[in-house]
């Protein structure tokens, strides 16, 4: 690298920090997204909180479009996993409206795991070339395999799904109340942490052994 050219990258070349700076529009639109849907399933209730934020979500296409005819330049505020993430929000209330055991709303965790599973499942058969290709934007490393990283992910949900039914199964109602506030969020870091290292073309296993 010449000196003196602007990156703002590790001494490997496979960390770029610099790759986060185009994707902040989408990743902004994701937390607004999120801000939005907390609040107003705090101030109102789960339900009408998925319905406003996917109304949201189809008022960004056309907002979008005029934005970039009045900056005449690109401005992409769909590419990260906010639609995505409607999606799954919108089956969550929808789920918690329908059912109304108690056994069902534990079962939540597990239908929405699994949703998830399928989803990146059937990106990563065509390439990872969408969820896959989304997500790369919230990492800095530059040498992530997208088809590899949905699979990851596909394994990800699946065993989150797989944790909540073990526990909704096999242990007290408290016990399972501990593992959604605390366990599932552990887990869910270390296994996309996993996956997404398992993703990256320069891995150890990869690399040619010493001679």
């Amino acid at each position: 690298m010449p000196v003196g050219e602007a990156h703002t990258v590790s001494a490997d070349d496979s960390i770029d920090f610099g790759r986060l700076k185009a994707s902040m529009p989408a990743i902004a639109t994701d937390v607004a997204m999120g801000v939005l849907f907390f609040a107003t399933a705090r101030l109102i209730d789960l339900r009408t909180a998925a319905i406003v934020s996917a109304a949201v979500g189809l008022c960004l296409y056309p907002l979008q479009w005029l934005i970039r005819r009045m900056l005449g330049r690109e401005l992409n505020l769909l590419g990260g996993m906010a639609l995505f993430g409607i999606s799954m929000l919108v089956l969550s209330a929808g789920f918690s409206w329908w059912v109304e055991s108690d056994l069902a709303i534990q079962l939540k965790g597990t239908v929405i795991g699994g949703a998830v599973a399928i989803a990146y499942a059937v990106d990563a058969l065509f390439g990872g070339r969408w969820l896959g290709r989304r997500l790369t934007m919230y990492l800095a490393y530059n040498d992530l395999d997208e088809r590899r990283l949905a699979a990851g992910m596909f394994g990800v949900g699946a065993a989150l799904a797989g944790l909540n039914t073990v526990f909704v199964i096999g242990a007290s109602r408290e016990t399972w109340l501990m593992y959604t506030a605390w366990g599932d969020t552990v887990a869910s870091m270390a296994l996309a942490g996993i996956a997404v290292q398992r993703a990256r073309r320069g891995t150890a296993a990869e690399r040619p052994s010493p001679a």
